[in-house]
């Protein structure tokens, strides 16, 4: 170096372009900033993960869903992992299911299943009596 010690401690920052394929994408189809209707859509590798597929509890109907339009092809989710049994985890999942072209396998522990069931049966006998209230 004609400077003596001018780049001592001081490294060029390498610059390499990643490959398409090591770049993880994430995106909240459901409470990106909010509480209620978790869901998250993971892209990484050629595999699309989904983290939940809960509702928002403070709404009715279809406004309590994930914003499910924003998945290009619900055909393309390899799998679906359920964190936990509340509902604003888990409720929207049989909406999913019936009304998509997922296919994919779904993941669950086996207390979060065994809950699971007796409270959606739960949930949809209160929204039953709700309904019949409005």
């Amino acid at each position: 170096m004609a400077n003596g010690s001018a780049g001592l401690g001081k490294r060029k920052a390498e610059v390499t372009l990643e490959e398409e394929g090591d770049i993880l994408e994430i995106m909240p189809i459901g409470a990106g900033s909010e509480v209620g209707r978790s869901c998250i859509l993971l892209k990484f590798k050629g595999k699309h993960i989904m983290l939940d597929c809960g509702i928002h509890p403070a709404y009715t109907g279809l406004a309590a869903l994930p914003y499910f339009d924003m998945i290009d092809d619900p055909a393309t989710i390899d799998l679906l992992l359920v964190s936990h049994f509340h509902l604003d985890h888990c409720a929207s999942l049989p909406y999913f299911m019936e009304k998509s072209t997922f296919k994919g396998r779904v993941y669950m522990t086996h207390p979060t299943k065994a809950i699971y069931k007796m409270l959606l049966t739960d949930f949809v006998k209160v929204r039953h009596v709700i309904t019949l209230r409005s």
